[in-house]
């Protein structure tokens, strides 16, 4: 190699005669560039220096260990048309901060260290160099070159001392690094005892599962030992949905600044977990989280107390059914402490379909969600005389909630105005058709937004179902419900205090309980009172919270 370098000096041209020549020529490293291009060697002719610049923007291999001009055009794509990249880069972008670092993974790097990326590569240059120089004259050198007396093989691997990996600023490593110090920083570097992961910040008003599950853990924890952690979309969380002063933490932004990769994602989730050290991890519609599990289930449930919260089946507009409960029940119970329905249904179908032994059934648990006591009773509209009866509706606009039913529910009663409000989040539906006596009305922020003194019937249709939480909201202002009996649903509709419609694909079942409770209004006010009080008594907050402190933290009950 020696000789190697020495005539490739000698084929140099004289000083003074190129400018890009002699530049480029005082930030050559000869050997790093002969153990690239390995077939120069063989070629004594041939001037190392005028081979780089003649090949410009295509050179493969690098002038000097801490330049890549491929990582330089990644970074800077409009380099390559000045003339020549690596020159351009001495004349004006190193001075500019333009970075040609191989490690393309130092800017998240700078982040999570936090400081200049600039003199992020400055510290990995020096690294680089030192080591070059041990390898090249060194301990390290000398220890290559025994090495190879005994196997010849050993120095075949010469040439990749030319691209050391110095870790974690590799392109592989460095963003999910960043990532996972940019969720703990979210999370403000602290632990926690209990972790509630959700797929998104879910739409509508209400605490939903994630809000009474955070609320009974901060009451039995406090609320600086309660994360919630958002895994697949990020968004704004919905008004009063959590404690006040509860840690959030949102996954897929920095995941998706970053560049991580899928897998990568995963391990980043997994790591966040297991460094929170929590006594329950509860885990709500998480689909990043249920990939996890395929490769990192046994190791999680080594460590770690999991339970997964499934409300229902979803249908396919083929009429194929799917879903969290169908698809990865049976693939990751084994791996989880318990299994949590909101819904009696859920529990017998999960028995029944998956045909449950007896030590699996011990692992399913139905938490009944609590009311709201403090929500007030709607007061009683106005005599229907003079007046167009006024139903309202609500929930997300896509095929699960049937809003073509509405709209075939309105017209057959056009003496009726269907106020609806929602937004679309799974599927988007053509509005064009909508019925003249139909409004849409936008989201809400809060279901106290919504003038129920002015509701004769709130109409809820949907194909399939847990136990809305929705249901249980317009249950405490007395507002009389007509509502589709499927799946959980039964267990909030009884047909003595509201009006549950069997056949939830027939628009006249539900026009006929309306027509009901237009008929007698006075009637129809006392009967959903009574699903107020029933409610009231069997599904309290102290309740869910006992509940929470026996299954969840393996307490005793609390008194």
């Amino acid at each position: 190699m020696d000789g190697a370098v020495a005539r490739a000096r000698g084929n140099a041209r004289r000083a003074g005669d190129d400018a890009d020549y002699d530049l480029l020529r005082d930030n050559f490293d000869h050997i790093h560039f002969l153990l690239q291009a390995t077939r120069v060697i063989d070629q004594p002719e041939v001037d190392p220096i005028a081979v780089f610049l003649r090949n410009g923007a295509r050179a493969k291999a690098a002038p000097e260990v801490n330049v890549s001009m491929a990582a330089y055009l990644h970074r800077h794509p409009e380099r390559a048309e000045s003339g020549h990249p690596y020159l351009a880069w001495l004349r004006e972008g190193r001075a500019a901060g333009e970075l040609a670092d191989p490690a393309l993974g130092l800017e998240a790097m700078a982040d999570v260290l936090a400081i200049p990326a600039t003199e992020v590569a400055g510290l990995l240059g020096d690294t680089r160099t030192g080591l070059t120089q041990r390898l090249r004259h060194g301990g390290l050198g000398e220890m290559m070159v025994k090495a190879t007396e005994i196997e010849p093989l050993v120095g075949m691997v010469w040439p990749e001392t030319v691209r050391p990996d110095i870790a974690p600023y590799g392109i592989s490593d460095a963003p999910a690094i960043a990532a996972l110090h940019d969720c703990q920083r979210q999370a403000g570097f602290s632990p926690a005892r209990a972790v509630v992961m959700v797929n998104r910040p879910r739409w509508g008003g209400g605490r939903r599962a994630e809000g009474h599950l955070a609320h009974a853990f901060s009451s039995l924890l406090g609320v600086d030992d309660v994360v919630v952690v958002y895994t697949d979309f990020d968004g704004p969380t919905p008004r009063d949905r959590f404690p006040d002063g509860i840690r959030e933490v949102q996954v897929a932004d920095p995941v998706g600044r970053y560049g991580v990769s899928r897998e990568d994602a995963q391990r980043v989730l997994v790591t966040l977990l297991r460094s929170f050290g929590a006594d329950v991890v509860v885990n709500i519609n998480s689909t990043l989280f249920y990939e996890a599990l395929t490769t990192y289930g046994q190791t999680l449930a080594a460590t770690e107390r999991i339970f997964h919260v499934m409300f229902c089946n979803d249908q396919g507009p083929r009429g194929t059914w799917g879903g969290h409960p169908l698809k990865n029940f049976y693939r990751h119970v084994g791996t989880a402490t318990g299994v949590i329905t909101d819904s009696h249904y859920l529990r017998d179908w999960l028995i029944d379909h998956f045909a449950l032994d007896s030590a699996h059934v011990d692992k399913l648990h139905v938490f009944s969600a609590p009311v709201d006591p403090t929500v007030p009773v709607a007061p009683d509209p106005a005599p229907l005389v003079g007046r167009r009866p006024q139903v309202f509706w609500a929930g997300r606009i896509d095929r699960q909630k049937k809003p073509e039913l509405v709209f075939a529910i309105a017209r057959a009663m056009p003496d009726v105005d269907v106020r609806m409000w929602g937004e679309g989040v799974a599927q988007q539906f053509d509005l064009d058709e909508m019925p003249d006596n139909v409004t849409m009305e936008g989201a809400y922020a809060g279901f106290e937004e919504l003038d129920l003194g002015v509701a004769d019937a709130w109409l809820y249709t949907s194909g399939w179902d847990g136990v809305p939480s929705q249901l249980l909201e317009v249950a405490m202002t007395g507002v009389p419900i007509v509502g589709s009996l499927v799946g959980g649903t039964g267990e909030v509709l009884a047909p003595e205090q509201s009006w549950p419609v069997a056949d939830v694909e027939d628009a006249a079942g539900y026009v006929s309980a309306l027509r009901e409770v237009l008929a007698d209004p006075a009637h129809a006010r006392r009967r959903a009172r009574g699903l107020r009080g029933r409610l009231l008594a069997e599904r309290t907050e102290a309740g869910y919270v006992e509940h929470v402190a026996a299954v969840l933290l393996a307490r005793d009950a609390i008194s």
